[in-house]
């Protein structure tokens, strides 16, 4: 699905929205293990997978724990950068070769005063932001390691194929030992 597909899921594509997608947004196509945003950083730019994973990691302690995949149809952005103008927490890399769509989110700001379309598309890409934010924040505090298991071969099953298992593992928040064992269990 393109960008405007799924936005038309949402929103109507008036002149406004062919506009901005016209003339803010840019479509890049990135090599699997390219980095397109780097932790300690100040990125305001959102981000749509139209083909192709992205993943978003971070560094503790010398280990890369991976915090969220992102397959096609998914959108992300540093969150932290975009609302607190702090730098980011976290690195996105893509996993796979990608096509990607991004836009800055400043741009998309500063149209929301004029135009109360490109507003409605500013609150229905940040409700998505959030939505899957929070999504993730429940399955950490809420659920097993089985469950959370579970939940990934219900919501994103073909991860499991894309992704190395160490990457899983620690998305999951457990060794690759317990991951093969909740795997043979499952």
């Amino acid at each position: 699905m393109t960008f405007p597909e799924m936005l038309a899921t949402y929103i109507t594509i008036d002149d406004d929205i062919r506009s901005f997608l016209n003339t803010q947004t840019e479509k890049i196509s990135v090599k699997k293990g390219t980095v397109i945003s780097d932790q300690n950083t100040l990125n305001r730019k959102v981000y749509f997978v139209e083909k192709g994973l992205l993943r978003s990691f971070y560094f503790e302690k010398g280990k890369d724990i991976t915090t969220n995949f992102y397959p096609e149809n998914s959108i992300l952005a540093n969150k932290d950068t975009i609302f607190e103008k702090i730098p980011a927490r976290h690195s996105i890399e893509a996993l796979e070769d990608s096509e990607i769509v991004c836009f800055r989110y400043s741009k998309m700001e500063e149209l929301c005063e004029t135009s109360l379309t490109i507003a409605n598309f500013s609150r229905r890409v940040l409700g998505l932001l959030m939505t899957n934010m929070e999504r993730r924040i429940n399955s950490l505090q809420y659920m097993t390691a089985k469950e959370k298991y579970i939940q990934l071969l219900e919501d994103k099953s073909d991860i499991l194929l894309r992704a190395p298992l160490g990457m899983i593992a620690t998305y999951l928040g457990i060794s690759q030992e317990t991951l093969s064992r909740i795997r043979s269990e499952v």
